[in-house]
């Protein structure tokens, strides 16, 4: 399949996702927040509905492209995040008078940092080609996964 054909079927695959998500947004609202939704929720869930929508299809694209690098940098940015606010929140917690309602135990913060830098070096692999693409995203999504579940406890 040429680039342009990708490109296209994913642009529909985007305006697609996004008409579903507006013509659906109202009765998942009423499912899952009865009661107690209103339009800034309606608003929010399209926000970072579609703002979802188009990184997924955007990350897809670049799969089906096999854009390496910027596939990579992805990789790299979000781990990077994910490092960056959990050492924050560790900061946070130990140095600054931060008090939330929710503390997140300092063994997560910390296990969540090394599964990140674990997924930087995974970035940098993938740029320098010493790791293909299925196994590179498998691999940090897996960790991601295995975060958010142990945040979860």
């Amino acid at each position: 399949m040429n680039k342009k054909k990708i490109i296209v079927i994913h642009i529909v695959t985007f305006v697609l996702l996004s008409l579903l998500l507006l013509f659906a947004s109202e009765p998942l609202l009423n499912k899952f927040a009865a009661g107690i939704h209103n339009v800034g929720m309606w608003i929010d869930l399209m926000i970072f509905g579609t703002i979802g929508i188009l990184t997924l299809t955007t990350i897809s694209c670049l799969i089906f492209l096999k854009q390496k690098k910027i596939i990579g940098l992805i990789v790299i940015l979000v781990n990077s995040f994910w490092t960056w606010f959990s050492l924050d929140l560790l900061y946070k917690y130990h140095f600054t008078e931060f008090h939330p309602t929710f503390y997140i135990p300092n063994w997560i913060l910390i296990m969540n940092s090394i599964f990140a830098t674990i997924g930087i070096v995974i970035g940098l692999k993938l740029i320098r080609e010493k790791i293909n693409i299925k196994t590179a995203l498998l691999t940090d999504f897996t960790l991601i996964l295995i975060g958010l579940t142990i945040q979860q406890i």
